[in-house]
């Protein structure tokens, strides 16, 4: 999974959130958050953490749906 890291950093601003915070919340090590924030790809197991952490449909709209080269299954169906 990769994100948008824009939008990972203004969310940690927002929340006023450091990385190692946000990794601990997430039950992840601090090198998976920085790999977010660097827009690098993750595992499994952290893009979990990352969706669970968030939710669904928060979630949806921080990752890079272009980059993955899919279509994001929670976008509406109007076109």
């Amino acid at each position: 999974m990769k994100i948008k890291p824009e939008l990972l950093q203004a969310y940690l601003a927002k929340e006023k959130l450091t990385i190692s915070e946000l990794a601990e919340e997430m039950g992840v090590n601090v090198a998976e958050v920085e790999k977010l924030l660097a827009g690098e790809a993750v595992c499994e197991k952290t893009a979990y953490q990352f969706v669970y952490y968030l939710g669904a449909d928060e979630a949806q709209k921080f990752i890079d749906w272009q980059a993955l080269d899919k279509k994001n299954p929670l976008a509406d169906e109007e076109a």
